[in-house]
């Protein structure tokens, strides 16, 4: 296998613009995106506003029992998870064909 270590640049539209050596051939890839953890050059937030983002507020048992409940219904549709699985994939390598 060889890789390529590549610098890319996601646009506000959520596309990854990235230009690829010449020689890179054809065919399915792996791609690892590792996204720079230094706050953007406009992320002016005050003390307040950062305490606000790092506040937990716990859920009690009954509801985390409700969100869970919630959740589960939206997936009552999968009958086959295991199919769903191959089905999702096969989608994905589908749109990422170039």
């Amino acid at each position: 296998m060889v890789s390529y270590h590549l610098t890319g640049h996601v646009g506000d539209d959520g596309k990854l613009r990235v230009e690829l050596p010449e020689g890179v051939p054809p065919g399915e890839v792996e791609v690892i995106i590792t996204v720079s953890d230094s706050l953007p050059e406009d992320a002016d937030w005050t003390d307040d506003e950062l305490r606000e983002m790092m506040h937990v507020t716990p859920k009690t048992g009954a509801e985390i029992a409700a969100l869970l409940a919630e959740m589960e219904a939206g997936y009552r549709h999968i009958t086959d998870s295991a199919a769903w699985v191959e089905e999702h994939r096969r989608s994905q390598r589908e749109r990422a064909q170039w």
